[in-house]
């Protein structure tokens, strides 16, 4: 295991650490979600730190990129807001921090193609600032660029208002309004903590957004509660998504080569056959129940019958 360091740093760095798009934290509650980020990406990856590559995208003031490149990792940032990125560029500069590259970029064109692959890519509070029709293709991305895993922050939806279809599939959630129709592209992009330029972000549900992880590609997905955000709202959760290659069972081979959506089929099938069997047994119980207890009551002058107009089982007088 690697040796923790602490680095000094100077004012300035913890000042722009204190801040969000220019928004003071109240005490540095960030560093609990820097925190979480870091240790998942501790414990999941096993290379040495010199040789991991990390790509944070809607990176902001890079704090998060910052804290990685301080641990030695390569990281390249990027926001499409110069007004975000400039001061986290001045801070790695004074930090010496040779391995960190800040780059004004819009998300939705980092691909492949034009940065590479990585070995973790952080993914953290812009998924739900994106319209539906960006997410997918941006997860596509981030999908093809990434080796080991991305580790996501969002808000979830609760709700199941909206939906929207992709490659067959239907994904639910609530689209969230982010921007006024008639707002121009400078007031939107003066909104530092709102979308670029779209009007309406799309929240998924839960179910919805590990669904299209696990659609896009991604072998398993899962949620880290620990270590521990206090306060974190109910509705923002963070999930990391693993690039693996699908495992084959050889005692249940009939998994293998099944789309999610062929195996759901298959257990709704077998739910209904289930339930096709059970009612016969459950009328034949009832049936017994019925002739025991009028049994009993024979005797008294009282039986069980059913009276039309009303509800089975009740005893007339």
């Amino acid at each position: 295991m690697a040796n923790e360091t602490v680095h000094p740093l100077d004012a300035e760095t913890f000042e722009l650490f204190a801040t969000k798009a220019g928004i003071s934290h109240v005490g540095n509650a960030n560093g609990a979600r820097v925190r979480r980020v870091m240790q998942i990406t501790s414990d999941l990856t096993k290379m040495p730190l010199e040789q991991l590559r990390i790509l944070d995208l809607a990176c902001g003031e890079g704090v998060f990129a910052i804290e990685a490149a301080l641990r030695g990792n390569k990281v390249i940032a990027v926001d499409a807001r110069n007004e975000r990125i400039d001061g986290g560029a001045r801070a790695a500069r004074r930090l010496g921090l040779s391995n960190l590259e800040f780059e004004q970029n819009d998300l939705r064109k980092v691909n492949n193609q034009s940065h590479g692959q990585f070995d973790v890519i952080f993914f953290l509070g812009i998924l739900n600032h994106l319209d539906a029709q960006d997410v997918f293709p941006v997860l596509q991305n981030i999908y093809e660029m990434c080796r080991q895993f991305v580790v996501i922050e969002t808000f979830i939806s609760v709700q199941k208002l909206d939906q929207v279809e992709h490659d067959g599939h239907v994904y639910k959630g609530m689209k969230v309004r982010e921007h006024s129709d008639a707002d121009p592209e400078a007031v939107r992009r003066s909104r530092l903590l709102s979308s670029l330029d779209n009007t309406w972000s799309f929240h998924f549900i839960r179910e919805s957004l590990i669904r299209l992880l696990n659609d896009t590609g991604f072998s398993s997905v899962y949620a880290c509660d620990a270590p521990l955000e206090p306060l974190k709202r109910q509705n923002r959760i963070t999930l990391v998504a693993m690039k693996g290659t699908p495992v084959r069972l050889s005692s249940y081979p009939w998994v293998n080569d099944k789309t999610e959506s062929e195996i759901e089929a298959f257990f709704k099938t077998i739910e209904q056959t289930a339930r096709e069997q059970t009612e016969p047994a459950r009328s034949g119980l009832k049936q017994r129940a019925k002739s025991t207890i009028n049994w009993m009551l024979r005797p008294l002058g009282f039986e069980i019958k059913r009276v039309e107009g009303l509800p089975s089982n009740r005893c007339p007088t």
